[in-house]
C-alpha cells in the first residue's frame, strides 16, 4: 500500500483498540482499520508511524492527526524517535573523551 500520492487523509478512532484510517487518491477513497489486539489500545504514535511507513507525507497527515488527536504533537514524536536525547548523548560523548584521555 503506497500512500505517497494521497491528497487527503482522515483518521477516525472507533474504539480504544481500533482506528479507521481513510485516504483519497483522485476521486477514490480507501480505508484501513488499524486494530491493536495485542495491547488493546491504539496510540496516536501508532497511527503516525503506520502512515509514514506507508509512504504518507507528514504535511498531508498533520491535519488529520490534529483533528483526531488534538493534544498529539507529531513533530515531537518524530524527534523523540529519531534523535537521541541530546543531553544524554553529550554526557556519553564526554565520558568517552575522558576515558580516551586517561587511557592515552
Amino acid at each position: 500500500m503506497d500512500l505517497s500520492g494521497n491528497v487527503e487523509v482522515e483518521i477516525s478512532p472507533q474504539t480504544p483498540d481500533r482506528v479507521l484510517i481513510g485516504w483519497r487518491r483522485g476521486a477514490d477513497w480507501s480505508t484501513f482499520a488499524y486494530v491493536d489486539e495485542e495491547f488493546g489500545h491504539v496510540d496516536p504514535e501508532d497511527v503516525l508511524w503506520w502512515l509514514l511507513n506507508q509512504g504518507a507525507h507528514l504535511d498531508s497527515i498533520r491535519p488529520a492527526l490534529a483533528a483526531a488527536y488534538p493534544d498529539f504533537d507529531p513533530d515531537a514524536e518524530i524527534d523523540h524517535a529519531t534523535m537521541p536525547d541530546r543531553t544524554e548523548q553529550r554526557a556519553k560523548d564526554e565520558q568517552r573523551r575522558l576515558a580516551a584521555r586517561t587511557e592515552g
